[in-house]
């Protein structure tokens, strides 16, 4: 972009906005963005591709609705809102398209508001956006002297991200709020008061039933306000008018307008007396207008909802962060908040970011709706733990955009719901889904109604739509209490085109009422994830040729209870597996997941796409796979684990494990060994101090005093010693021999009953017998890991059991550990977790080690010791010596590298491979 021609274009502009200033003022809106707004934004290298513009018709009233999306890459970047010069930029214009950005999903960032005569930037989720803007323009002059900042809305800049990085230098970008959380903390409060309100006037009901009658008003007033919102309210009626009401007469008006939406759509939704008795009682008027209030306007007055541009599927984010909520209710009869994160946990539920949930979608039912023989029309999609709905939203807007176009769609005809709709038909035939959470089936099937709503049609009742209440893992009739789902007439086995989703993640062993009824899956192992299940039993209610998608903990891929699943799954055509390693996808959460798609038939994928995706800062997830993915033979997929790496990383692996022997056969004995499991940490592990004290008392308590190390005191070639010890107290000791440690544990009696044996005390240490190996020369490292921490120990040092040990003063092996090869084999070995890998013998063991002896490696090696404890001792200072050291180090660490390269007879096109992988 060529800086002194955008200013000239830009000069034009404010000249001809001085000049015809009268004509621009009494003129149209539209005068303004096609002649002014718009020239200005082409000046700064945006074009009519890059912006969607609201169509004047759709204007009328202009609740919040955004003129403008501005777009890079199909990814909205800002929104923009415009006025006639003339019109003053008004807070309230301000606030509509701060929370227009706000309700997108993913949250878009930036909002302007402009008549051009003035021009304001937005960071909207900055606190107090309002007053805060990132940058103001009061006349159209000072876009040329503030230039500068004006270039901050340029494309060049945006596309860079350097604008968005702007933003978060001035830390307007932290504080990163969410409209839907908004929503969920008013919608919490109005929750707790209405179940206060009902439990003092209706002691017949418990707790859940309560809830049951809250939630379904809720649902009700929610698709109200986003049929207000569309334009397709019957009559026009309105929520609002009932806020201004005498408190007595709001709750029966409200009843009147359910009444009327149940005349005009038909539904379960507003039908009374069905499951619940929310038509039958009465509530506080000042409760319900206040809840009313709350679905208009933030209660800090700071954000408009409208729920025309809020994403049907954040009204499911809103019901999954509810769950992390609790209402409890007081002896008193009151209710009271309290976090449930851990009942959460326990549901193994997690929203599926949206991004995730269109990925799963499109490259399955949209890999479906590519092939022009499919009758779309009959096509079955499920999803069997469908939660909120996310993902059959998602298919609905794939199926709507496929037969919505059809020419049999546009034709006007008659059924018995009015005008033919082909909304009304998607919900009735082609989505599926069950969930064991009946609250969660009820919020799916209002998503889909808001979603098919249409002015004066009936929408579906209840028994059209497919959407049900139960345990999709077991249908034994005998199953009491575990309400067991029928595979059956619409949801009979093999019937599916599509099935997808994101299925709870719970360790099987925390769910031993259902474990009798999962034996008898092919994929059964009893410390499994329950997850691993809902593989088997999707894969079998799929159509041959049918497709499947789900994201899922990426566990199971080297675990020993995956690998009957690793098995099972090999039977079928793998499409694409995507890795997210140890990436946060889910908020608050610490599964780390992997997505794989798969298509039902017997054949096998020579070129299955990969992934293994290293960052979540990504514009576009699919364009990043595109750029970082590789091909890889599924016949070489082993059942004792799934090592997926690319072709060159596969052979040099390949190669090197041929010409070397596994790491469990290189030593003797072929087995690792465990650190100390510390338990009542403050009476067994003491400082320096207590050490002295205790044998100064008694000189035999040094018998049983041992240097001990924690997990992060084992470092590359060093050992961080902080001065901590433990009494050895294994049963079988007399500690009563020792009166000095005897009289030290006494103090620690009352926490120690459970370690109390034959009138001695004792520490429960992890049960062993190698407690002598611990003072021999040993390999020490962490049992989990980022980088290599090897080490070898000759102090006798005992340690915690963050490490593990190998019983051996094998120099060379510790130079290979140590290596950059060693890590390219660990990686390629073991269990990748939190940004590192688990260094578990069953794995670990197999890391590939040279046969052939070096000279120059010992050698080295005892240099690298040397140098390292050096610079121990010298600490955080740093001097001269410092530098030196560590200059030293760097260079001996390469020369290891070298020789380690050598030992395996590498060539250089194989080492760039490793050090690049």
């Amino acid at each position: 972009m060529q800086l002194e021609q955008v200013k000239a274009k830009i000069q034009e502009l404010i000249t001809d906005f001085r000049v015809n200033y009268s004509k621009y003022e009494h003129g149209s809106e539209a005068d303004t963005e096609t002649k002014l707004i718009e020239p200005l934004f082409y000046a700064l290298g945006w074009t009519k591709d890059d912006f969607d513009k609201r169509p004047p018709a759709r204007r009328e009233g202009k609740r919040g609705i955004a003129d403008y999306s501005f777009k890079i890459n199909d990814r909205i970047v800002f929104f923009l809102e415009a006025k006639k010069v003339g019109i003053p930029l008004e807070k309230e214009a301000d606030k509509q398209v701060i929370s227009y950005a706000l309700s997108k999903r993913p949250t878009v960032p930036f909002a302007i508001s402009t008549n051009f005569k003035e021009l304001k930037i937005f960071c909207v989720e900055q606190e107090n956006a309002l007053q805060q803007t990132f940058r103001t323009f009061p006349k159209p002059e000072e876009y040329l002297t503030d230039f500068q900042s004006l270039l901050w809305l340029s494309r060049d800049n945006f596309l860079s991200g350097a604008t968005l990085k702007k933003a978060e230098e001035e830390g307007r970008l932290k504080k990163r709020v969410a409209i839907d959380k908004i929503l969920l903390e008013d919608l919490m409060q109005s929750r707790k008061q209405l179940v206060e309100d009902i439990g003092k006037n209706y002691s017949k009901y418990d707790l859940n039933e309560t809830e049951e009658i809250i939630q379904r008003i809720i649902d009700r007033l929610i698709f109200i306000r986003r049929c207000e919102d569309v334009g397709i309210n019957p009559e026009n009626i309105s929520l609002k008018e009932i806020t201004q009401l005498p408190h007595n007469e709001a709750y029966p008006k409200l009843k009147t307008y359910f009444k009327k939406y149940n005349e005009i759509y038909n539904s379960g939704l507003f039908a009374v007396g069905i499951d619940n008795d929310c038509d039958k009682i009465k509530i506080d008027g000042l409760i319900i207008k206040k809840l009313i209030d709350c679905l208009y306007e933030s209660k800090d007055k700071q954000y408009f909802y409208n729920f025309d541009w809020i994403d049907a599927d954040v009204l499911g984010q809103v019901y999954e962060q509810y769950l992390g909520k609790i209402l409890q209710q007081t002896k008193s009869g009151k209710a009271k908040l309290k976090d449930g994160q851990a009942h959460r946990k326990e549901q193994g539920i997690y929203y599926t970011p949206t991004y995730i949930v269109d990925f799963i979608v499109k490259n399955t039912l949209g890999e479906l709706l590519k092939d022009k023989k499919t009758k779309v029309k009959d096509l079955k999609i499920l999803d069997p733990a469908c939660g909120s709905g996310s993902f059959l939203i998602k298919a609905f807007d794939y199926l709507y955009a496929d037969l919505g176009n059809t020419e049999e769609s546009k034709q006007h005809k008659l059924d018995g719901q009015g005008s033919y709709s082909v909304k009304t038909e998607i919900l009735k035939k082609n989505l599926y889904g069950v969930d064991l959470d009946n609250k969660a089936v009820e919020i799916t099937k209002l998503n889909l109604l808001l979603k098919a709503a249409e002015k004066n049609r009936k929408l579906p009742e209840e028994v059209d739509l497919h959407i049900k209440h139960g345990n999709s893992l077991i249908d034994e009739d005998g199953a009491i209490g575990q309400f067991p789902f029928k595979w059956e007439n619409d949801f009979k086995k093999e019937s599916f085109d599509v099935i997808i989703g994101n299925p709870p993640y719970v360790r099987q062993e925390e769910l031993l009422p259902i474990k009798k009824y999962l034996e008898k899956y092919e994929v059964y192992n009893s410390t499994a994830d329950l997850f691993i299940y809902f593989f088997e039993k999707e894969l079998k209610l799929l159509k041959e040729n049918g497709y499947f998608g789900m994201i899922v903990s990426n566990k199971w891929l080297k675990s020993g209870y995956g690998q009957k699943l690793r098995k099972f799954l090999n039977n079928y055509f793998i499409d694409q597996f995507i890795d997210f390693g140890d990436l946060k996808v889910f908020q608050d959460a610490t599964t780390y997941p992997c997505i794989i798609t798969i298509k039902k038939t017997n054949k096998k994928n020579p070129k299955i796409k990969i992934c293994l995706i290293k960052t979540l800062d990504f514009k576009s997830m699919t364009d990043y796979i595109n750029k970082n993915s590789f091909t890889f033979d599924q016949k070489n997929l082993q059942d004792e684990g799934w090592n997926l790496k690319n072709t060159e990383t596969s052979e040099v692996f390949e190669k090197i494990s041929k010409v070397s022997i596994p790491l469990k056969e290189y030593i003797k004995p072929a087995k690792e060994y465990f650190g100390i499991k510390t338990g009542f940490t403050e009476a067994f592990v003491i400082d320096e101090a207590t050490r002295e004290k205790l044998i100064k008392e008694d000189k035999k308590s040094a018998e049983l005093i041992k240097p001990f190390l924690m997990g992060s005191e084992v470092r590359k070639y060093f050992v961080n010693f902080k001065n901590k010890y433990i009494i050895l107290t294994k049963i079988g000791v007399d500690i009563k021999r020792y009166p000095a440690i005897f009289k030290w544990l006494s103090q620690y009696q009352s926490q120690l009953e459970k370690r109390w044996d034959k009138g001695n005390y004792w520490y429960e240490l992890r049960s062993c017998d190698y407690y002598d190996l611990f003072e021999k020369p040993k390999i020490i490292y962490g049992a989990m890991t980022i980088n290599p921490r090897f080490t070898i120990d000759n102090s006798g040092y005992f340690a915690n059991n963050a490490n593990f040990f190998i019983p051996s003063g094998d120099k060379k092996l510790l130079a290979i550990l140590n290596s950059k090869l060693g890590w390219f084999l660990i990686a390629n070995t073991c269990t990748e977790i939190q940004g590192g890998y688990q260094l578990i013998w069953k794995y670990f063991g197999n890391v590939p080690i040279a046969k052939e002896q070096s000279e120059k490696l010992p050698v080295l090696v005892d240099k690298m010791l040397s140098l390292n404890k050096q610079l121990c001792e010298i600490g955080d200072k740093n001097t001269v010596e410092t530098k030196d050291l560590k200059d030293k180090i760097e260079q001996l660490d390469k020369d290891i590298n070298k020789e380690v390269y050598s030992l395996y007879n590498l060539t250089e096109k194989e080492i760039s491979v490793i050090e690049n992988s």
